[in-house]
């Protein structure tokens, strides 16, 4: 599938950058705290217009606000790697963060629509799983492309990434709108009742809590452990990472087909509470080995929890499912801004060990947000029963 080929571009784009950024940043001379606005800003720029890409996208079609994305992820990507200062590169993050949210909730949106019902599960994570290819590719690809051009150059690369999927889409990918043939209209009251329906509602906050791991833990926490408490350097720890992210990408792919055959709900409970006690468990780790398993045992929970986008659409109408994706990542998307810098002032500040609350609170936060679902409707699961006893 095309889009799935664009997402892996896109994703491997995003990830480029993630080494450098930091360096990038402090190469203008200003401190470690607006070092941290440069990522901050991405996310909060994502939360703001997650949930009017998904409307807009309903309303005027999915592939021109994919390609309006795009292109902006590109011409500020490019702009970013020939940066003359700060605010110039704050700038240009800000609109790849517009531009993410433009691209990544229609593109969900598109796939989730063009998936038939009894495979959307295995559809949507196949087309995630492309998320973490390119993730998974992306860091290294970044971090040789800084040694030897410089480095703004992993920016470029991003660019030209977002400049060749504009290119698939707009060549290959026909427009994708609602499968009832018609769009509310968008307003406020659509977007409230979305977000006060139980099922909706219990999905998000356990989306909140998966990022909350994803981001706070494993891109936030899990780095300094390894470096203060375990001695890991950062060669070492990119492998581990590498190797999480591949338990990830296998597991989602399997979780997709699963879930669609037997319901959402028990592999996603189990995958969550699973999560939650390896998340727990991963600071009483004291060696490399012990550490990496139980990593790849999180990238194997994330992945299981992955199809949890399907059963956004499982339970959403079509005409509102523009509007309920955008609410769906605009919830990641507060996970991903929250998360980094609560559990980081959770953590010790000696500087010598990282202990063990953050993992406690973000354990205990993952059991907490994902309670609801117990009680929310699973329509995979009601379309098996008919023809199984």
């Amino acid at each position: 599938m095309v889009l799935s080929v664009v997402a892996f571009f896109v994703m491997m784009g995003v990830s480029i950058i993630s080494p450098v950024l930091p360096s990038y940043g402090l190469s203008f001379g200003v401190s470690l705290a607006l070092v941290g606005l440069l990522i901050s800003a991405f996310a909060v720029a994502r939360v703001l217009l997650d949930i009017p890409a998904g409307m807009f996208g309903a309303r005027y079609g999915m592939r021109r606000l994919m390609l309006l994305g795009l292109a902006t992820i590109a011409i500020s990507s490019l702009l970013a790697g020939v940066a003359i200062s700060y605010p110039m590169l704050l700038a240009a993050r800000v609109f790849e963060g517009i531009g993410s949210a433009l691209y990544t909730t229609t593109s969900i949106t598109a796939v989730s629509q063009l998936a038939p019902p009894a495979s959307r599960g295995a559809h949507l994570s196949f087309y995630l799983s492309m998320f973490l290819v390119g993730t998974s590719f992306g860091p290294a690809v970044g971090g040789f492309v800084s040694l030897h051009f410089g480095l703004g150059a992993p920016f470029i690369v991003y660019g030209i990434c977002a400049a060749a999927s504009f290119f698939l889409v707009f060549g290959l990918v026909d427009d994708v709108r609602p499968e009832s043939g018609r769009t509310e209209k968008i307003s406020l009251r659509q977007l409230g009742r979305l977000l006060v329906r139980f099922d909706l509602l219990a999905i998000n906050l356990a989306t909140i809590a998966i990022f909350i791991n994803r981001q706070g833990i494993i891109n936030t926490i899990v780095p300094l452990y390894a470096r203060y408490d375990l001695g890991i350097d950062e060669g070492m720890l990119g492998l581990i990472l590498t190797l999480s992210a591949v338990c990830n990408l296998v597991m989602m792919v399997v979780a997709g087909r699963l879930t669609d055959i037997y319901g959402r709900k028990p592999f996603l409970m189990g995958a969550l509470i699973l999560l939650a006690a390896l998340v727990v468990i991963l600071p009483l780790t004291h060696d490399p080995f012990s550490f990496t398993i139980v990593l790849m045992a999180m990238g194997m929970s994330i992945g299981l929890s992955g199809p949890i986008a399907a059963w956004v659409a499982d339970v959403t109408r079509p005409e509102d499912l523009g509007a309920a994706m955008g609410l769906f990542r605009t919830m990641g998307d507060l996970g991903f801004v929250i998360a980094p810098v609560s559990l980081a002032s959770i953590a010790g500040q000696t500087g010598e060990s990282v202990g063990p609350a953050p993992f406690i609170v973000a354990g205990a936060a993952l059991l907490l947000l994902s309670l609801p679902l117990v009680r929310t409707r699973d329509p995979a699961a009601e379309r098996r029963r008919p023809g199984q006893a």
